[in-house]
């Protein structure tokens, strides 16, 4: 029973490796916008444990590089459908810890090499596509190359609202 339970459990384990971010063969670009953006920083996001595939195989967790927007210098929109374009202020996420189709790897290299004020030129496709058994919409970074110069990071959404105190019921 336990070698059982071992090839299954490798068996899942392998899947993501097999399929690593290949471009579906069948995806329709939506919307593709580059931007000039500050790199905020990283923070890991912890699996809440909501699920019985937690913590280990559900997928939640996760590690996002976040960007603030300062310019947007193109935008299209070739269809109805799509993201809107990026304004001044709007935030960029990267995941750092899975593959997105059509996003090479040399991407989150390049990220992980930032600190906290690094201006970059980034662009982020969104896509439809058909992955087989689901269709889903996906965003790519296509495109980031490291500007020179510091720009002020812009302050986290943590310091600009501050967390209201619970309010307690009157008896």
């Amino acid at each position: 029973m336990k070698l059982i339970n071992s090839i299954i459990t490798m068996a899942v384990l392998a899947v993501p490796t097999l399929f690593a971010a290949p471009m579906p063969a069948k995806a329709d670009l939506l919307a593709s916008n580059t931007v000039v953006a500050v790199y905020v920083g990283t923070k890991e996001r912890p699996c809440m444990f909501r699920t019985a595939l937690c913590p280990n195989r559900c997928g939640h967790a996760a590690k996002v590089a976040t960007f603030r927007v300062v310019t947007n210098e193109d935008y299209k929109k070739p269809g109805k459908y799509g993201d809107d374009k990026a304004e001044a202020g709007s935030v960029i996420m990267v995941d750092m810890l899975r593959d997105v189709p059509g996003q090479n790897e040399d991407v989150q290299k390049l990220i992980s090499t930032l600190s906290a004020g690094d201006q970059v030129r980034m662009t982020q496709d969104h896509y439809y596509g058909d992955f087989g058994q689901v269709m889903e919409p996906f965003r790519p970074v296509t495109k980031i190359e490291k500007l020179e110069g510091k720009a002020e990071v812009p302050a986290s959404e943590e310091e600009s609202h501050p967390v209201m105190p619970l309010m307690r019921r009157a008896r």
